[in-house]
C-alpha cells in the first residue's frame, strides 16, 4: 500500500482560530465603543444646530410667509458666522426652496435625511439638522442647516485604525500564548499518529505512547494504549493458536514445515543433512473407541512428553494430524543418526502407559526420509515420509521403514494407473473374455466364466492382479463390476438367440458391489433388460465378503439374491479364510476350489485326498464343485476321477473374445463327441 504523506496542521489552525478570535473581539469592541463615542458627540452636536436653527427659523418666519427670499438670505449669512455650520436652505410649505446659502446645495432630498444613518454620516463628513418654520402656529416652511463633523470623522478612523492595530497585536499575542496549548493537544495526536502509521508498516504492537496527563488527549492515548494491548494478546494468542497444537503445546503442521523449510534452506546450502521422522500410534483409533477420547488425548499427551525427553536438545519435535507426530533431527547423510533416533523413542514404549487404573501399552511405526538425498522440497519430505510410513505399517506394528525411490515411483504408478481406469469404461477399453466350464459327466461345456480384461492404450493389456485391487482401493470396482455383469448378461442372452445352447454365465462380484445398497434390484434389472433367464446367471463371491460382517447379515444379501433365482457360487475356496460354517450356513449352489489345491495334486497323494474330501464334502451339502487350474491332462483326469462336476483351466480352454470362445467351446463339444464315438466304436 503506498504511504500517504503526514500533514500535521491541527497546530496551524489553532494559531489561526485564536488570532482570528482576538482580533475579532478587540475590532468588536473598539468598533463599539468608537462609534458609541461618535453618535453621543453627534448627538451633542446635532442638539446644539437644532437650538441655533430654530432662532434662525424663527427669524425668518415673517419672510417665509411673504416668500421674500432676499431678506431670507440676508437672515441666513448670520447663521454662516456659527462655527460648523456650513450651509443652510429654506423651503417653503411645499418643499420648493426660497433661499440657499453655504459652501454646497442642499437637494430636496435633503429635507427628509435629518437622520441618515450613522456610516452615511461618517461617509459624508455633515450631519444634517431640519426644523419647521412656525407662524401664528402653523408651519410655513422648513430651515435645513447642515453642520461639518470631518472632525468627528477623522477621530473615528483614527480610533478605528488603532483598534486594528491593537487587534494585530492581541492577535499575536494570543497566537504566542497558545503555543502551549497547541503543544499540549497536538504532541499527543502526532505521537498517535506516527505511531499508527509505524504499526500499519511494522505490526509490531510492543510500543506504546506516554499518556502526559488526566484530561481528554490523555484519555485518548490512555484508550489508545489498552487497544494496542488488546491487539498485542489477541496476535500473541493467534500466533499460539496458528502455531501451535493446542493439546500437546508442540509446533503444529504450520510450524513444522516452516522449520523444516528452514533447516532445508540450510542442509541445501552445504553439507548438513537432516532427516524427517514421521511417528504414528498403532491402532490409535481403538484406544479412542474402546476408552473415550479423554484417555485418547491423555495418550497422546504422554506420547508428546515421551518424545520430547527421548529428543536431544537439536531434534525439533512437532505434532502434524491426529496420532501422526513428526521430528526434524540432524543426520550424516547415512540415516544412522535418525535410526538411533527412532529406536530411542520405539523402545521408551517397551513400558506401558499407566491413566488411573488403565494400563496400555503401545507400539509406535516410524516412517523416515534424509535430507537432501532423497529430495529438496518440503512437499516432497513430507510425502516421502509418509509413504515411508505406510509401508511401515504394512509390515506390521511397531516397524520402522526409511523411503526409496522405489515406493514414489510405484506410488505415482498407480496414481496414474487409478485414473486411467476410471475412464477406462468411457473409453471403451474394458473387455470381457470367457473361459469355457467342461461338465465332465456330460462332456459338455456348460457355462462361462466372464473374466475381465483392460486393454491400457499404452501399457496394452494390464494384468487383472494389479487392476482388480487398485479398482477395489479406489471404489472404481462398483462401476466396473456392474458393466461387467450386463455385458456378460447381454452376450449369454445374445448366444443363445443365435441359437446356441443355453449355457451359465458366471461373473465375479466383489464386497463392495454386493454390499452397496440396491445390488439385488440392479440384478433384477439387468436380468431383465438382457432377457437372460435368471437360472443361467452365477455369481461368484469370495470368502472376503465374510470378513468383519456376520453370517447372519451377509446370509440376508445371499437370501435376496436367491430369490431371484441366480445361481451362487464360493469362489477361491481354500484361500485365506476358509471356514465349514461358510458352506453349512450359507445358500451357495456351487463350490469353486482354488488352483492351489489343483495344481501338481497328482504328484502328492495326500494333496489328492484333501481334494477328494473337499469334493466329497459339497456333493454331501448338495453343491456342485467347479476345479480351477485345471492346466494338464493328468490333473483333468485326476479331478474326473474324483468326481469333480466342472473343470475350468487352460488346460480345457484358455479365456478368449466371445466369438472365439464360443468356437472353441463347440470344438470341445465336438471332441468329446468324437472322443466317445471312437471309445464306444473300440468297445464295440
Amino acid at each position: 500500500m503506498e504511504k500517504l504523506p503526514v500533514k500535521f496542521g491541527i497546530g496551524r489552525r489553532i494559531a489561526v482560530l485564536v488570532s482570528i478570535a482576538i482580533a475579532i473581539t478587540v475590532l468588536c469592541v473598539a468598533g463599539l465603543l468608537a462609534a458609541y463615542q461618535a453618535n453621543q458627540t453627534v448627538a451633542m452636536k446635532r442638539s446644539a444646530v437644532e437650538g441655533t436653527a430654530y432662532v434662525f427659523a424663527s427669524a425668518v418666519a415673517d419672510h417665509v410667509e411673504n416668500q421674500e427670499a432676499h431678506a431670507i438670505r440676508t437672515v441666513l449669512r448670520s447663521i454662516e458666522r456659527v462655527p460648523g455650520i456650513i450651509s443652510a436652505s429654506v423651503y417653503n410649505s411645499h418643499g420648493k426652496v426660497i433661499a440657499s446659502l453655504g459652501q454646497r446645495a442642499i437637494l430636496q432630498s435633503a429635507m427628509a435625511a435629518n437622520d441618515p444613518g450613522f456610516w452615511e454620516m461618517m461617509r459624508s463628513g455633515t450631519v444634517n439638522v431640519s426644523v419647521n418654520i412656525i407662524k401664528s402656529g402653523s408651519p410655513v416652511g422648513t430651515l435645513v442647516v447642515a453642520t461639518d463633523i470631518s472632525d468627528l470623522r477623522t477621530h473615528f478612523f483614527n480610533t478605528m485604525s488603532a483598534a486594528i492595530a491593537a487587534a494585530l497585536l492581541a492577535a499575536l499575542l494570543g497566537v504566542l500564548l497558545s503555543i502551549p496549548l497547541q503543544r499540549r493537544i497536538t504532541r499527543p495526536i502526532t505521537t498517535l499518529t506516527e505511531t499508527m502509521l509505524h504499526l500499519s508498516e511494522s505490526r509490531d504492537y510492543s510500543t506504546s505512547i506516554a499518556a502526559g496527563g488526566n484530561d481528554e488527549t490523555g484519555v485518548m492515548v490512555e484508550a489508545f494504549n489498552n487497544l494496542i494491548s488488546n491487539i498485542r494478546f489477541r496476535d500473541e494468542s493467534l500466533q499460539k493458536l496458528a502455531y501451535f497444537d493446542s493439546l500437546t503445546g508442540l509446533p503444529n503442521r504450520s510450524n513444522f514445515q516452516k522449520t523444516l523449510e528452514e533447516h532445508l534452506a540450510a542442509a541445501t546450502g552445504g553439507a548438513r543433512s537432516i532427516a524427517v521422522i514421521l511417528l504414528n500410534i498403532d491402532a490409535f483409533h481403538t484406544f479412542n473407541d474402546a476408552f473415550g477420547h479423554s484417555i485418547g488425548d491423555a495418550i497422546l499427551m504422554n506420547f508428546a512428553a515421551i518424545i520430547r525427553e527421548q529428543a536431544d536438545r537439536e531434534t525439533f519435535v512437532a505434532r502434524v494430524g491426529g496420532d501422526e507426530f513428526a521430528l526434524i533431527v540432524n543426520d550424516n547423510g547415512t540415516g544412522l543418526l535418525a535410526e538411533r533416533a527412532i529406536a530411542r523413542v520405539q523402545s521408551a514404549f517397551y513400558r506401558p502407559l499407566k491413566f488411573l487404573d488403565l494400563e496400555l501399552h503401545l507400539t509406535v511405526t516410524a516412517g523416515a526420509t534424509v535430507l537432501p538425498r532423497d529430495s529438496h522440497s518440503v512437499g516432497d519430505a513430507m510425502r516421502h515420509a509418509n509413504l515411508a510410513n505406510n509401508a511401515a505399517k504394512k509390515l506390521g506394528p511397531g516397524r520402522a521403514v526409511f523411503f526409496r525411490t522405489e515406493m514414489d515411483d510405484r506410488v505415482k504408478s498407480e496414481t496414474d494407473m487409478s485414473q486411467s481406469l476410471l475412464q477406462a469404461i468411457t473409453n471403451n477399453e474394458l473387455q470381457l473374455h470367457y473361459q469355457p466350464q467342461y461338465h465332465s459327466g456330460e462332456g459338455k461345456v456348460v457355462g462361462f466364466e466372464a473374466l475381465l480384461r483392460w486393454k491400457h492404450p499404452t501399457l496394452g493389456f494390464v494384468s487383472p492382479d494389479v487392476f482388480i485391487p487398485l479398482a477395489e482401493k479406489t471404489g472404481a470396482i462398483v462401476a466396473i463390476g456392474d458393466w461387467a455383469l450386463e455385458e456378460s448378461c447381454r452376450q449369454a442372452k445374445a448366444w443363445i438367440d443365435k441359437g446356441e445352447s443355453s449355457r451359465s454365465i458366471a461373473v465375479n462380484v466383489s464386497p463392495a458391489q454386493i454390499l452397496q445398497s440396491g445390488f439385488v434390484k440392479r440384478v433384477g434389472s439387468i436380468l431383465a433388460q438382457t432377457g437372460l433367464p435368471h437360472h443361467l446367471l452365477c455369481l461368484e463371491l469370495t470368502e472376503s465378503l465374510f470378513l468383519g460382517r456376520s453370517l447372519a447379515s451377509v446370509r440376508a444379501i445371499l437370501d435376496d439374491l436367491h430369490e431371484l433365482s441366480v445361481t451362487l457360487a464360493l469362489d477361491d475356496f481354500g484361500t485365506g479364510y476358509s471356514s465349514l460354517a461358510y458352506l453349512s450356513q450359507l445358500p451357495f449352489d456351487q463350490l469353486k476350489i482354488d488352483r492351489s489345491f489343483v495344481s501338481g495334486t497328482q504328484h502328492s497323494p495326500r494333496r489328492t485326498e484333501i481334494l477328494r474330501s473337499i469334493i466329497a464334502m459339497a456333493h454331501s451339502l448338495g453343491m456342485e464343485v467347479v476345479s480351477e487350474g485345471a492346466e494338464t491332462s493328468q490333473e483333468i483326469e485326476l479331478l474326473q476321477n474324483l468326481s469333480s462336476d466342472q473343470i475350468q483351466g487352460y488346460g480345457i480352454a484358455k479365456p478368449a473374445a466371445a466369438e472365439a470362445a464360443l468356437l472353441i467351446a463347440n470344438n470341445i463339444e465336438a471332441e468329446a463327441v468324437a472322443f466317445r464315438t471312437g471309445v464306444a466304436a473300440k468297445s464295440a
